[in-house]
């Protein structure tokens, strides 16, 4: 009997210990899937963080091409010659008007 015993206790510690090897594997390999997962995820968000920086250099790109001798440097130059004769002729009616002050002051002065 006492061998009997001694075998069952023999087959339990050993189902026991292979059971816990089990799960200590089970636990190491999800471990490795969690930290694959993470490397995974943190790569997918360091290219999301390329690709925002390419769109917005190729943005920037666009922008100085325009600006540059483009699109945009065309429209300044049209909407400041707009500009300049909207000046020019504000200077003229200003000139006319300081005249015609002025030839009012001499004949309140003669009269």
């Amino acid at each position: 009997m006492n061998t009997k015993n001694t075998l069952k206790t023999i087959l339990l510690a050993l189902s026991v210990l292979a059971l816990s090897g089990i799960n200590t594997d089970a636990a190491a390999q999800s471990t490795r899937k969690k930290l694959d997962r993470a490397e995974d995820l943190a790569d997918r968000r360091e290219d999301i963080a390329d690709r925002k920086e390419n769109r917005r250099d190729r943005r920037e790109d666009v922008r100085d091409a325009r600006h540059d001798g483009g699109v945009l440097d065309k429209a300044e130059d049209i909407r400041d010659k707009r500009e300049d004769i909207a000046d020019r002729k504000e200077d003229k009616r200003d000139r006319k008007e300081n005249r015609r002050d002025r030839r009012e002051d001499r004949r309140d002065k003669k009269n």
